[in-house]
C-alpha cells in the first residue's frame, strides 16, 4: 500500500514540475539522494528510518511551489504542498500514523526546533541540499536565470544562508561546508562584478 502512494506522490510532483515549472524535477531528485543517504548513514549508527516516509515527505514537500508561483501566494506553498498531500493521502489506504509523519515532513521541511520525527528531520535537512550544494546551486541558477543579476544574487544568498541555518545533522554539515563556502565567494564575485558593470 505504501508503494502504491509513492508512485502516486512521484507522479504527481514529477507532474507539476512539468506543467508549472518550479521546482524543477533535479530539486526533487537532488533531496531525495541526499535523504536516501543521509538515512542509510544513520541506520548505520543504530537509528531506525522508515525510508518510504521520507521519500514521500521529499516528493510532497514542495509539491505546490509551482502553484503558488503562479498564484503569487509563494508563502503560502508549504499549506498548499500539505492540503494536496492530504488530498492525495486521503485516497490511499496509507496508515494514520505514516499519514500523520508525512504531513510533519512537509509542514518541517524549513525547520522547527524540535522535530515530530527523524523522516521530518531527514526531509528538512535533505530540502538543504538545493541551495547549499554546488550542484542546487547550478540548478537553481540556471532556472531562475530570467531574475536581473542583482536580485537573483540576494536571492540565491538568502536562500543559501536560510538552508545552512536549517542543517542539524552533523554529517550533512561536514559534507556541506566545503560547497557553502565555494558558493558564497561566488556569490561575492558577482556582487562584484555587478558593482563594476553598473
Amino acid at each position: 500500500m505504501m508503494k502504491n502512494f509513492l508512485e502516486v506522490a512521484k507522479d504527481f510532483a514529477y507532474t507539476e514540475c512539468a506543467r508549472v515549472g518550479p521546482p524543477p524535477r533535479q530539486h526533487i531528485d537532488l533531496p531525495m539522494g541526499a535523504a536516501l543517504k543521509l538515512a542509510k548513514e544513520l541506520e548505520s549508527k543504530g537509528q531506525l528510518v522508515n525510508t518510504n516516509i521520507v521519500r514521500a515527505g521529499i516528493c510532497l514537500m514542495d509539491c505546490m511551489i509551482g502553484e503558488a508561483l503562479e498564484q503569487g501566494r509563494l508563502e503560502d506553498h508549504v499549506k498548499m504542498s500539505l492540503e494536496k498531500a492530504n488530498e492525495l493521502m486521503a485516497q490511499s489506504d496509507v496508515g494514520e500514523e505514516a499519514k500523520e509523519n508525512i504531513r510533519h515532513c512537509i509542514l518541517e521541511h524549513h525547520g522547527v526546533k524540535k522535530f515530530y520525527s527523524i523522516e521530518s528531520e531527514i526531509c528538512c535537512n535533505a530540502d538543504c541540499y538545493k541551495f547549499a550544494s554546488v550542484e542546487g546551486f547550478i540548478y537553481a541558477f540556471r532556472n531562475l536565470s530570467d531574475i536581473p543579476e542583482k536580485k537573483l544574487a540576494g536571492l540565491l544568498r538568502e536562500k543559501l544562508e536560510e538552508k545552512w541555518n536549517a542543517l542539524t545533522f552533523d554529517f550533512c554539515k561536514d559534507e556541506l561546508r566545503p560547497q557553502y563556502e565555494i558558493i558564497k565567494k561566488i556569490l561575492r564575485y558577482l556582487d562584484n562584478s555587478l558593482v563594476v558593470e553598473k
